[in-house]
């Protein structure tokens, strides 16, 4: 409990002596909500195997290639910054390859069912 509490308050100590900072805190949990989105979505899609029409097959593949695309550019930006514009960019990044998996997720559901 005072390891959480210490480490709670050097990220406040740090968000305010530097807005940089706090935005590069907020990277890494962006970019795990996307990474288990994108993991749940391909388990769906393996699971569902040769059910699916090839196609549609095909166009949940693509959206989630998409995700892993926006994804591994997010973490670039993360791990070379230039300033709070590339964290910026990062965290937005995540959201949307995240907002894509679940978009294949939802194309999953409704060509596969």
């Amino acid at each position: 409990m005072r390891k959480i509490l210490v480490t709670g308050a050097v990220a406040a100590v740090l968000s305010f002596a530097s807005p940089d900072l706090a935005l590069a805190f907020e990277c890494p949990g962006h970019f795990e909500k996307a990474r288990q989105e994108i993991a749940r979505v391909s388990q769906a899609l393996e699971a569902a195997g040769d059910e699916m029409p090839a196609a549609d097959r095909a166009l949940v593949h693509a959206l989630l290639d998409d995700a892993k695309m926006l994804l591994s550019g997010g973490e670039h930006n993360h791990a070379k910054p230039q300033g709070k514009y590339d964290h910026a960019r990062a965290i937005a990044k995540a959201n949307s390859a995240q907002a894509y998996a679940r978009a294949a997720g939802m194309l999953l559901e409704r060509t596969s069912g």
